[in-house]
């Protein structure tokens, strides 16, 4: 993909400007993912208030962290794949 082919996009964070250079395909992704960011952020500034913004954001990023670990740990298949080759090898 060429860079003309990019969209440039700003985004906030936190309040904070990102100027990101994108797919156009990723757009509503990216997008998502910035609401999905600041909604968790306000939930965590309401139930701890106090803290600082680099806390609250490594709060967020513990967050999406467990959810990708479960997510990765629910659509794992190497484990059946090990156990259909170890049947396979049983049958022969």
């Amino acid at each position: 993909m060429t860079p003309t082919n990019r969209l440039r996009i700003k985004v906030l964070i936190a309040g904070m400007p990102f100027f990101l250079h994108i797919d156009p395909k990723e757009e509503e992704s990216i997008r998502k993912a910035v609401k999905h960011i600041d909604d968790k952020l306000n939930v965590y500034r309401e139930h701890f208030p106090g803290q600082t913004t680099g806390r609250y954001l490594a709060m967020v990023a513990l967050h999406i962290g467990a959810l990708y670990q479960q997510e990765k740990m629910r659509t794992d298949t190497q484990p059946f794949l090990e156990k259909f080759e170890e049947l396979g090898s049983r049958i022969d």
